[in-house]
């Protein structure tokens, strides 16, 4: 192993990422050394890099957040992998020790902050990254290339279906806001794990188009009118509906297209703002902001995806043309979710 190697790093808040030549660190007790195969690009990233100082840790820093590749070494104590397996590294950083991880609620650890891996802690866009054995998910026979994106878009979706499941029976009706990168994947867990009735919003006829063939009952262009056509389709609204967009107006036409007992959960991070309370809302319904997942979530997605129950639609960038796959994100060019692909 060669004693240095390239990452994509921020450096100074207000300058262009760049990258560096820097140390391969080596594990230590618990820890692993990942080569890296697949780093998945997010719009976290792009947000990340037009920052101002003092919201996120302090740099220098590697980003990358959606990671996955082979384990080149192992620390000592580390348990149940192989140098040579593959894993998916969980883009959520959770301690193991307090009272919410010992019950697996790891997405409501006490001490996790705003740090993980590419965020803080250095991440996935360098040629290794080091991790706790305890953020490793073995992916057996699946590809860490495809699975990179299971390791946050996938697995923040997937969160956000699973806990309104006991809700959506047959009969029910599931809202999906935004069919874009996590959206996709919702209107799949809903289409794969539940007989509710599937209803897409989006902004692009395309999404749209895509979202019909994963499993969406009907679709319609995001507009001023779209609360009322939903509540007129469903008798009187929807029971969940799951908002990946997250400004004012998607919150208002959510909120205003829930049935009674209905809830409004909100994974997009658009910043929006709606008033709630007595008349404001159906009653007996519910809003939920919902923030990443946990272990369990990320052994059953990678489960699902071993087993071709959903798929991975993704656009590959070579590490040297990371920049090229930013720009395209952000200009919305993307097919599927944009992936950093390694030697």
């Amino acid at each position: 192993m060669p004693p240095t190697m390239r990452a994509y790093q921020i450096v100074e808040w207000g300058k262009p990422a760049q990258f560096n030549e820097i140390p391969i660190p080596r594990p230590g007790p618990g820890q692993i050394l990942v080569k890296m195969a697949g780093a998945g690009l997010c719009h976290t990233d792009i947000s990340i890099l037009q920052s101002p100082a003092g919201f996120w840790p302090d740099p220098p820093f590697t980003i990358g957040h959606e990671n996955a590749g082979r384990i080149a070494e192992l620390g000592a104590n580390v348990e149940g992998f192989a140098e040579g397996d593959g894993v998916l590294i969980s883009s959520m950083y959770w301690c193991g020790h307090c009272d919410k991880c010992a019950r697996g609620l790891h997405e409501q650890c006490r001490h996790i902050g705003l740090a993980g891996y590419g965020v803080g802690y250095d991440g996935g866009l360098a040629e290794y990254i080091l991790i706790e054995a305890k953020h490793a998910i073995a992916l057996g026979s699946l590809d860490p290339v495809r699975a990179a994106p299971l390791a946050d878009a996938a697995a923040t979706s997937y969160h956000a279906v699973k806990s309104m499941l006991p809700i959506l029976v047959p009969g029910s009706t599931a809202v999906v806001t935004g069919v874009g990168g996590l959206g996709a994947y919702a209107v799949q867990y809903l289409a794969t794990l539940s007989g509710t009735r599937i209803i897409a919003l989006d902004t692009s006829q395309t999404r749209l188009n895509e979202a019909t063939r994963l499993g969406a009952h009907e679709v319609y262009i995001s507009d001023g009118e779209c609360a009322e056509k939903i509540r007129d389709s469903t008798s009187g609204g929807a029971d969940a509906v799951f908002d990946f967009v997250g400004t004012t107006p998607t919150l208002s036409t959510g909120m205003a297209a829930l049935s009674q007992g209905g809830r409004l959960i909100v994974a997009g991070i658009g910043g929006g703002e709606i008033p709630i309370g007595w008349e404001k809302i159906a009653m007996n319904a519910g809003f939920i902001n919902t923030r990443g997942f946990n272990l369990p979530d990320l052994n059953e997605i990678v489960s699902l995806a071993r087993d071709d129950r959903i798929e991975m639609a993704a656009t590959h960038f070579t590490f040297d043309d990371v920049e090229s796959g930013l720009r395209a994100l952000e200009d919305a060019t993307v097919e599927g979710r944009a992936v950093v692909t390694f030697d």
